[in-house]
């Protein structure tokens, strides 16, 4: 385990298709943490709250198909459960601070602001940035097989832009995931 760690929890956001998960594994396992990803805290408050108290959460339970509302339409989804979560994810940080745990929460759903809003430097974020969208159609390709996702590659790249201007506006560490062989090395600099 490295001991040059200066965080106890870790946020590492960014749009779908990016490489997050991958870089989040490699850094867990860089210093010997564990790895949370907001996909399944998600699922969970899905599964035991109602639309009527998270409407973005149980938003596609409702019959709205997610290819008929448009990127724009995603990508206002994506905000809005990221903003629905952010009181869960504020929890978990607390108590993991609290109880000197070591944690990396990974995933699309991640508020920028939420990470700068600790006001405690055992919290840090890593937003990872891919603007090519013929880069994240492969990614998905390489990740899922089957057809090329076009659509939903639109659907992260305007989403990351979302996240790149929040994080820039807000001095959040935004990194670019390529090239992809130095991220690890970047990221963990980036966190020093």
């Amino acid at each position: 385990m490295n001991k040059d760690r200066n965080w106890t929890v870790l946020f590492i956001g960014g749009a779908s298709g990016i490489g997050k998960s991958s870089i989040a594994y490699e850094i867990a396992q860089y210093y010997g943490v564990n790895v949370l990803e907001v996909d399944d805290i998600h699922i969970s408050v899905e599964t035991v709250t109602t639309k009527e108290s998270y409407p973005a959460v149980h938003y596609w339970n409702t019959g709205v198909n997610w290819k008929d509302v448009g990127v724009d339409g995603n990508v206002n989804w994506l905000i809005d459960v990221s903003k629905e979560i952010t009181p869960v994810l504020k929890a978990l940080v607390n108590r993991h601070i609290e109880d000197k745990l070591p944690i990396i929460i990974e995933g699309d759903f991640i508020y920028p602001e939420l990470t700068k809003s600790f006001d405690n430097t055992e919290v840090k974020s890593i937003f990872i940035n891919e603007p090519d969208i013929n880069q994240i159609v492969q990614n998905y390709l390489s990740r899922e097989g089957g057809d090329l996702q076009h659509y939903r590659a639109e659907i992260s790249i305007a989403y990351g832009k979302w996240i790149a201007d929040t994080c820039n506006q807000n001095n959040i560490n935004l990194i670019d995931s390529r090239p992809w062989d130095t991220l690890l090395t970047r990221a963990i600099k980036s966190l020093m």
